[in-house]
């Protein structure tokens, strides 16, 4: 059995590396707005943001489906921010009922920007850490992405509170539709409990358990492309 495990987790190392292995976390700075739009504003909204399509560096946009209480959560990379969708937000108030601001360090832009483009589906999760647990929260998500890609399941981006939000860590999964987010490990039973300890877990069973030790909140949300 450990002859297997091991031979999944080189299997899975080669499958994210370099390129998928490195590009999980990372010290760029982002700004992630999320967004409520004014009653019955959602089309006119839509239709503002589909505009920055246009501009040369064009926010990341993601639809709600369901899950949390926002409709839009939009990306940028803080390179510094282009003049003209600073300005553009700006001129949204009359479409926007709630808007929060959330400044987190995350994987570079080329390889956030490139997992958004080939995907149509993303799976979102905001966590707030208990007092003192941030570094150990942040240390339980890299496990988990290990128990991830040892399954043969596809591992989340993890990005780190800079400033903002009450957000300490939030992760996002890039799928190509439903169906494959919904799909489950084809290995055996064995080989997942022996996979959740190999990546620093004490069983499979204990993956959400010891993840709710840390933390004093936690948001799931689907969402989809914008436009």
């Amino acid at each position: 059995m450990l002859i297997r495990i091991a031979l999944c987790m080189t299997l899975a190392l080669c499958l994210f590396a370099p390129a998928r292995a490195s590009e999980l976390e990372g010290d760029q700075l982002y700004r992630v707005s999320t967004v409520r739009a004014a009653p019955g504003s959602f089309p006119q909204l839509l239709e503002q943001i589909a505009s920055l399509n246009t501009s040369k560096r064009p926010p990341l946009v993601m639809r709600h489906s369901q899950g949390d209480q926002w409709d839009l959560l939009i990306i940028e990379a803080i390179k510094p921010p282009e003049a003209m969708i600073a300005s553009f937000l700006a001129q949204l108030d009359t479409l926007i009922a709630f808007e929060e601001d959330h400044f987190a360090y995350g994987p570079p832009w080329e390889a956030v920007k490139s997992a958004y483009n080939d995907n149509s589906f993303y799976h979102i999760e905001m966590f707030q850490a208990l007092a003192g647990k941030a570094d150990d929260l942040l240390e339980e998500r890299r496990m988990e992405n290990a128990y991830l890609s040892a399954t043969g399941l596809t591992p989340n981006m993890i990005f780190r509170r800079a400033a903002g939000s009450d957000v300490d860590i939030f992760t996002i999964g890039f799928h190509k539709d439903i169906e494959a987010f919904a799909a489950a490990s084809d290995i055996s039973d064995e080989d997942k409990e022996a996979a959740a300890i190999e990546a620093g877990f004490k069983a499979r069973s204990d993956i959400s358990f010891y993840l709710r030790t840390l933390i004093s909140s936690h948001h799931d949300t689907l969402a989809v492309k914008a436009n």
